[in-house]
């Protein structure tokens, strides 16, 4: 979102080399508990480098904890397309370092307004960039090799070590800032520019680092008071870290049940930005809801079709589970639903728990290749209970295949991943489904009730993903459907955001 006139963002000086890394911080969503920090990155980070998170950080001088997230925001409704600082004194940390670009420079970036609505407070608003990844991101600490502080007079002050290193000053527009820095590795000088103030150097003590840490900031006095980050460029990342290893095929993350019922709602809004791939029915009782897939991004849903071609499976092992007499014309009733929106599938999703229910394979093949030929071309879906995976029958004209073991370690669920690849045809991939929440079902096994808990869950699920080159994405449950608000679960949706942003990393 540029918030600068034409004439201050033309007057502005870019680095030298187009930047490889981008954030716009356009379009996350902004919601408890994460505050749109890492959402919607694949939206933001459109440059050739991207799928890069940010960690938030306490931003003061002593030895602290980040504040609350809220103090951090992304695209708040107030502060739209921004990276805003509420409250008081905070900072966030670039989670892939920054190194050089074509023209061997390090560049930074950013639209800056340190106090929006203000041309005269002494309150700042902060880049820096250091060699400490543990750094609290205060401007001014020693192991800070360039901090810049800017604040809405126009004045604005570099430091080095601690030290004062340079000061100038720029004309304000509005409050807003166009600031680059930039340095060569090993140099002993770097440049500060602001609009269209002439550039100032800053003089070292040590070499600039090859690879340094940034990070944004604001101190904050007022209460009142925002501070605002926008268009940030940068020469490159060494985004390495962050990136899958080159033989995973994991390229889905998303949520079962993001819209089951009117009644628990749809929640594709909110996930839109850390999911790919999720589990919807809009085979409501009253009505179809074909509405429901505006929400989701393109082929990014698994339509729940186990209403149109099954019945009487209501139950475990029920006698009764079969295919509906009726199920042509039911499918065809929901096919016609979905036809104009179907670019936003991803897969039909067949009854689930198939075998847990009843149901016989001959009749989960029928069901597929009925979808098959209306939608040639279409992927097909199937989920299973874990007790079910040894002995089951999966058709070959099912694509996906996928089982869910919520209340088992992740060791348990590795052993029924095995048994599961040695019965699949090649051209079939497989789906893990972790637990995202507290399930009364799952009582009360260690290692599944706390927050804590279910994000290391999360990131043991990927790894073995990761490990297992026929995995082709995970689909978490249990969030919304039993009671568990989501703002409890902060570091699981942490990780939700980070492991979407893993997926896109490049």
């Amino acid at each position: 979102m540029v918030l600068l006139g034409a004439g201050v963002a033309a007057a502005s000086p870019a680095p030298a080399a187009a930047p490889r890394f981008t954030d716009s911080f356009d379009g996350a969503v902004d919601l408890d508990p994460t505050y749109g920090l890492n959402d919607g990155l694949a939206r933001r980070q459109v440059g050739e480098q991207r799928g890069v998170t940010y960690t938030r950080t306490s931003g003061v001088w002593y030895p602290a904890s980040a504040p609350r997230p809220w103090y951090s925001q992304v695209n708040h409704s107030n502060r739209p397309g921004t990276l805003s600082f509420w409250l008081g004194h905070s900072a966030v940390r670039l989670d892939a370092p920054v190194v050089a670009g074509a023209d061997g420079s390090i560049a930074v970036r950013a639209v800056v307004d340190p106090v929006v609505g203000d041309t005269a407070s002494g309150q700042w608003a902060s880049l820096v960039l250091t060699a400490d990844r543990n750094s609290s991101g205060y401007a001014t600490n020693g192991e800070v090799d360039l901090g810049v502080l800017v604040r809405s007079t126009g004045v604005v002050d570099a430091f080095h070590g601690g030290a004062a290193a340079g000061r100038g000053r720029a004309q304000p527009d509005g409050g807003r800032f166009a600031v680059t820095v930039t340095a060569r590795p090993g140099d002993h000088v770097a440049t500060v520019a602001v609009n269209d103030a002439p550039a100032f150097p800053v003089t070292l003590s040590r070499p600039f680092p090859a690879s340094p840490t940034l990070f944004l900031g604001a101190y904050l006095d007022d209460p009142n008071a925002t501070s605002t980050f926008d268009d940030l460029a940068v020469s490159a990342v060494d985004n390495s870290a962050l990136t899958p290893p080159p033989d995973s095929s994991v390229r889905h993350f998303g949520h079962f049940a993001a819209r089951l019922t009117p009644a628990l709602g749809n929640h594709l809004p909110e996930v839109s930005g850390r999911s790919n791939l999720n589990h919807v029915n809009i085979s409501d009782y009253a009505r179809y809801a074909p509405e429901v897939l505006d929400s989701c991004g393109p082929a990014s849903c698994a339509v729940y079709t186990g209403f149109e071609f099954f019945t009487g499976c209501d139950a475990a092992d029920s006698p009764d589970c079969r295919l509906h007499p009726e199920y042509a014309q039911r499918w065809e009733r929901l096919a016609a639903a979905v036809e104009p929106r179907y670019e936003r599938v991803a897969a039909f999703y067949l009854l689930d728990e198939p075998f847990h229910h009843g149901a016989r394979s001959a009749d989960l093949a029928t069901a597929a290749r009925a979808i098959k030929a209306r939608f040639p071309g279409a992927k097909v879906m199937l989920v299973e209970a874990g007790k079910h995976v040894a002995a089951m029958d999966v058709p070959t004209e099912v694509d996906w295949v996928g089982f869910d073991e919520y209340c088992e370690p992740v060791s348990s669920v590795e052993g029924l991943l095995n048994s599961l690849e040695a019965n699949l045809e090649p051209h079939q991939q497989v789906y893990l489904f972790p637990r995202a929440a507290p399930l009364r079902a799952c009582g009360t096994a260690a290692g599944f009730q706390t927050d804590a808990d279910l994000a290391r869950l999360q990131w043991e699920y990927l790894a073995l993903a990761e490990r297992h080159p026929r995995v082709a994405g995970l689909m978490t449950f249990g969030l919304w459907v039993e009671d568990t608000p989501v703002a409890r679960l902060p570091a699981t949706l942490d990780a939700h955001e980070r492991i979407m942003a893993r997926l896109i990393a490049r």
